[in-house]
């Protein structure tokens, strides 16, 4: 498909040393935008593509950090294109899941809660700590922070198959470990 770049995946190595998802886009939000670019066309400016999904500029502008961070759309100059990815995504019924599986993987606090629940089960506040520690924050004020990390892993996570969540403990648990 012409104007489709053929990058299969985004690299944490393209850009800074960590990638950090935006903490209040939801998979409904990634989806619809990544439908309505397919239907536009190839290049859609900012402009319509806010008109077509109902939103104003700074409303889509998390989600399309988002999108572009799953390496699903590519904006530059104030136009958006699909990305190869982001073709494959749209046009596919079946391996959605398991293409943001693939890419959630790459970015915070995904990348930090898989490595720590390879050891044993998670909390969200651990995740939040480890990566407090290391400078990685979505909120200055600590209990938002936490609440912004929980909310990221229960809404991506859980849907794309990373970790199962018992909510009497608050524990996540890596998808394909035993419980």
């Amino acid at each position: 498909m012409k104007g489709i770049k053929e990058k299969e995946s985004i690299d944490a190595s393209d850009g800074p040393g960590f990638m950090m998802m935006p903490a209040h886009v939801r998979t409904g939000q990634i989806m619809g935008l990544v439908d309505v670019t397919a239907e536009l066309g190839t290049l859609t400016d900012l402009a319509r593509l806010a008109d077509e999904l109902g939103d104003d500029i700074d409303t889509l502008l998390p989600i399309l950090d988002t999108a572009e961070m799953l390496g699903l759309v590519e904006v530059k100059k104030g136009v958006v294109s699909l990305t190869f990815l982001g073709s494959k995504f749209y046009s596919t019924a079946r391996n959605k899941i398991h293409m943001i599986n693939l890419q959630l993987s790459k970015l915070e606090p995904f990348k930090t809660a898989l490595d720590l629940a390879a050891r044993h089960a998670i909390s969200s506040s651990e995740v939040t700590k480890n990566l407090s520690e290391r400078g990685i924050v979505w909120h200055h004020e600590p209990e938002l922070n936490e609440a912004a990390v929980h909310g990221l892993l229960v809404h991506w996570s859980i849907f794309a198959g990373l970790f199962r969540y018992n909510g009497k403990t608050g524990a996540f648990q890596r998808a394909n470990d035993q419980q």
